[in-house]
């Protein structure tokens, strides 16, 4: 399975940005979405986003391998953690500054 990311010439990097905007828009859509109790604290409340978001990700499971889901888990990892510590919010991931 492939999709076409726009834009369709040009270098790789627009199309990894083009999709990482793609992502956290409809992240952040499921993430407003979900109901938690009022008292809920954060590691309730992510847990909750993360059961809905497994659901539907786990088709992947059916269609990618093991590798290729580690290294789009990689690449994601290394792309949010370098964005969080260029824009000063390193701070809010464990251990990084």
């Amino acid at each position: 399975m492939r999709f076409t990311v726009e834009p369709q010439t040009g270098h790789d990097l627009d199309r990894l940005i083009t999709a990482l905007l793609n992502a956290t828009g409809v992240v952040r859509r499921v993430i407003d979405s979900t109901e938690y109790p009022r008292d809920a604290d954060g590691a309730e409340a992510i847990g909750l986003v993360a059961e809905r978001l497994r659901g539907v990700l786990s088709l992947l499971t059916e269609h990618r391998s093991d590798a290729d889901l580690d290294l789009a888990t990689q690449v994601l990892a290394e792309t949010t953690l370098l964005l969080a510590n260029h824009f000063g919010l390193g701070g809010l991931f464990a251990g990084e500054s």
